[in-house]
């Protein structure tokens, strides 16, 4: 099941229409891990692992919706809304029939559950929590700019039921949800009901630590997913990166809100700082096609682009950043990044400290002595880099969507642990320690001297 984002071509006044949406068919997204037998690795190395590896991908999630509803949805279609009553037996036969697959694997594998490949489970959802929803997107964003509001009725019932839906499954009740997923890709996406679902493996863009997000306990790196925005400028390819280099004659670019809330606040601080500063454009953002071609313009003539905190740690910047050729300056002391386990952003990102930021003439002078040696190595990071961060259907090798399960993999046994655990505790067992990060990333304003990408 390949991940769908919001396509970078819609605007911020549409996202009421996408709240509805996106809160509504992450119940569609609810997944299941199962394990694949091991595959013969002759087979494997002639088979290729993504479909029609031929099609050229389509990044626009809209035109990926609308082939989807038009050539696939209709044979999908279920004509059964019903949802029988759970019974305690069916809990007990689905945990013996998991028991007894593990058991085969364990006593025929040596290396199990060690790089095995992963089988997803998706339920198939009574229509009106999947079809029927995503087809009243197809037909209603693009006439109306609020379908509704959040947190209306309408919205809070619906995701109500989806839940009971979902919660009331023999696989939901075994693991009380632990090895399920869920997208939660927008602020409030599912708020209502999040507290029902801590368990899971969350999707996200961020892990805010102010409370305003999430709540303690909801989010951890030990559970969940930090997944990329989608880029809201096209693709700056291996020629347009060598094509543009003799044109990027500005240090530092910042387009975007000039004053933001929360960890934002930092943002009119640093603009305080740099506003006048030769090489440096600091401009105040807007949306839609003017807004895109301004900033990929701009990012596109640059060589740091500024990437600070706003309302939550992380924003859409940084990535657009990444696919424009722009180093990033990360200003952000909260940030956590999609698939740190495996990319090392050192190799494409400079960490200020805010603390360092907003000392006066302190953040460009320490840009301006970083060599032009270290500058070109990054750039071509740059390039390798920007594919992690492409959505497309169909999906691509190192993409964001084989990213995400090559790090759930690395989930898998501890997602194990929690749920045998929890099926056997009693009212006095302990409780379960965790880990609760809550210091910032301590890093340290440094450059990279020497190094390369590594595979």
């Amino acid at each position: 099941m390949r991940a769908k984002q919001i396509p970078s071509s819609l605007t911020r006044s549409k996202s009421q229409i996408l709240l509805l949406f996106f809160s509504l068919s992450l119940i569609l997204l609810s997944f299941l891990f199962f394990l694949f037998p091991p595959s013969d690795p002759a087979a494997s190395s002639t088979t290729h692992p993504y479909p029609h590896p031929l099609i050229p991908p389509q990044t626009s999630f809209v035109a990926s919706l609308e082939h989807f509803l038009t050539h696939k949805a209709l044979n999908h279609r279920s004509s059964d809304d019903t949802v029988r009553s759970l019974l305690q037996d069916d809990v007990r036969m689905f945990d013996d029939r998991k028991f007894a697959k593990e058991m085969d694997w364990v006593h025929g594998d040596r290396y199990y559950p060690l790089n095995f490949p992963i089988r997803v489970y998706v339920y198939q959802m009574p229509n009106k929590f999947t079809y029927n929803l995503l087809w009243l997107f197809r037909n209603t964003y693009r006439e109306t700019s609020n379908l509704t509001s959040n947190g209306s009725p309408v919205h809070r019932l619906i995701e109500q039921e989806a839940l009971k839906w979902v919660t009331d499954q023999p696989a939901w009740k075994r693991s009380e949800g632990r090895d399920h997923i869920f997208p939660i890709h927008h602020p409030w996406s599912f708020k209502s009901v999040r507290r029902y679902v801590k368990n899971s493996i969350w999707l996200l863009p961020d892990m805010d630590s102010t409370g305003n997000r999430y709540k303690p306990g909801q989010v951890s790196l030990e559970k969940d997913l930090i997944l990329p925005y989608v880029p809201n400028v096209d693709l700056c390819d291996a020629k347009c990166v060598s094509e543009s280099e003799s044109k990027r004659t500005i240090l530092l670019f910042f387009r975007g809100r000039l004053k933001r809330n929360a960890g934002g606040k930092i943002r009119s601080k640093l603009v305080t700082e740099l506003a006048g500063a030769k090489d440096v454009v600091i401009e105040e953002g807007t949306s839609g096609d003017q807004g895109k071609a301004a900033a990929q313009k701009g990012m596109r003539r640059s060589i740091f682009c500024l990437s600070p905190a706003g309302d939550t740690p992380s924003s859409a910047r940084l990535f657009d950043a990444i696919v424009s050729g722009c180093i990033p300056v990360i200003i952000s002391d909260e940030l956590e990044l999609p698939f740190e386990g495996i990319l090392d952003y050192r190799k494409i990102a400079i960490f200020v400290s805010s603390t360092d930021a907003v000392q006066p003439g302190w953040l460009l002078p320490f840009l301006k002595g970083i060599s032009s040696t270290q500058i070109r190595e990054m750039r071509r990071n740059l390039v390798e880099f920007s594919r992690h961060f492409m959505y497309s259907s169909p999906a691509q090798p190192l993409g964001p969507e084989d990213l995400v399960w090559r790090m759930m993999g690395g989930k898998l046994v501890n997602i194990k642990l929690h749920t045998r655990r929890s099926q056997r505790v009693v009212k006095e067992s302990r409780s379960v320690c965790t880990c609760d990060c809550r210091s910032g990333n301590n890093t340290t304003s440094s450059t990279l001297s020497g190094q390369s990408l590594s595979g």
